[in-house]
């Protein structure tokens, strides 16, 4: 499986998590304004956003790539990916 996010759908998804961080958090009022000017910073369209959008398609898929299982054949018989690396 394979997931890519468009640098708008990743902009979405930090807005959103960031909205609940300030919400239901126990950030105090600077630590509020921080993480306010840390997501002002990363505007839609902005360099410090792309980064962001290509940080996150890398962490998705290094965690689905260890979440899933591949088969491989070895010595004439297929094993999972796991069993292959050991």
């Amino acid at each position: 499986m394979q997931i890519v996010l468009e640098m708008d759908e990743a902009w979405s998804l930090m807005s959103v998590i960031v909205s609940y961080v300030i919400d239901h958090s126990g950030v105090s009022q600077g630590g509020k304004s921080k993480i306010r000017r840390w997501r002002s910073d990363r505007a839609a369209g902005t360099v410090e956003m792309d980064d962001l959008a290509v940080a996150v398609n890398q962490a998705l898929d290094m965690y689905l790539d260890e979440k899933t299982t591949r088969t491989v054949r070895r010595r004439g018989r297929y094993v999972s990916s796991r069993e292959a690396t050991r």
